[in-house]
């Protein structure tokens, strides 16, 4: 490449601006409660997308709610956040009671429900996942929400109802990227490869070519049988890895329709070295069914000490 370009950069400058901002405001009163909630939660959700790794981005997430529940032992979205946190620790046997707690002290914040809902289906509990994402959408009309509620049908291998879902959230938000990245994975799964990549180049369009996205690309290109647009997406991705984080369950996305065994695991492997997120999904997500009877793929999950489906 003969200038950098950093991958979903356009997608990351609210998330930045936000930190910014709460900065800011800290520095004018450091018991902001409400800044420091918005502060880590901004953190998280960076290393969430990918855009920096958990060592960078949780040790400080930790260490702004720590203060915030000095302030206010009693804070919603600090408890969510510390779920979130124990959540990237797989502290699994902690994590549910701080999302608890996070409704019990907000029960009008759509993010406890939301977060709560994601870690319901990354546990196969879809009926209580779905309870808990309907109840974000009923408390915000943030797109986001939305998506929340669509991961639910994803997990639960419903892709009729995440494709309807899709669509309707693209009639009325034709320029967010995430649906078109969702609605993708209804295509890929549904076998309808067309239309997928069609929507999944929207979404890499729209994004800035977030990492994340270009994950779900190239395995819509090799589920689809080609190869060549595949591995031009995997040089892009393993080119950006060379100078930017690319979260690596992403580059295993795409090695996983190729089934390359061995560079599928390779970057489960490193995933799971770096506390990545998405491995929080890997006994539920679909693209990673072909892999589970493989020892390393067991391994990684044995390692990582998940609460029983």
């Amino acid at each position: 490449m003969s200038e950098r370009i950093y991958p979903g950069a356009t997608l990351r400058q609210p998330f930045d601006a936000e930190i910014t901002r709460c900065e800011k405001l800290l520095s004018e009163n450091p018991e902001n409660i409400d800044a420091l909630n918005s502060l880590a939660q901004m953190y998280i959700t960076l290393w969430c997308y990918g855009f920096i790794p958990h060592a960078e981005a949780i040790p400080k997430a930790q260490d702004v709610i720590e203060r915030a529940l000095k302030i206010d032992e009693k804070s919603g979205l600090a408890h969510v956040n510390l779920g979130l946190i124990k959540e990237s620790y797989w502290q699994w046997d902690e994590l549910e009671r701080e999302y608890q707690l996070g409704i019990e002290y907000a029960p009008e914040d759509a993010a406890a429900y939301n977060w709560y809902a994601n870690y319901l289906y990354a546990t196969n509990r879809i009926a209580e996942a779905y309870k808990m994402a309907e109840k974000a959408v009923e408390f915000s009309d943030d797109p986001g929400y939305r998506i929340g509620l669509a991961a639910v049908s994803y997990f639960a291998q419903d892709n009729q109802r995440l494709k309807r879902e899709m669509l309707d959230l693209i009639e009325e938000h034709p320029d967010y990227a995430p649906a078109y990245d969702w609605l993708g994975m209804a295509y890929v799964q549904m076998e309808d490869f067309d239309n997928s990549i069609e929507v999944y180049e929207k979404a890499a369009t729209l994004s800035g070519r977030l990492g994340e996205i270009l994950g779900g690309l190239g395995h819509a290109y090799g589920m689809a049988g080609n190869e060549k647009e595949t591995r031009r997406i995997l040089d892009e991705m393993n080119e950006y890895d060379r100078y930017t984080h690319m979260p690596p369950v992403q580059i295993a996305f795409v090695y996983a329709s190729l089934g390359d065994v061995e560079n599928t695991v390779r970057m489960l492997e490193r995933a799971y070295q770096e506390r990545s997120w998405e491995l929080i999904f890997m006994r539920t997500e679909p693209w990673l069914e072909p892999f589970h009877d493989e020892p390393r793929f067991r391994d990684i999950i044995k390692r990582m000490k998940f609460p029983t489906l």
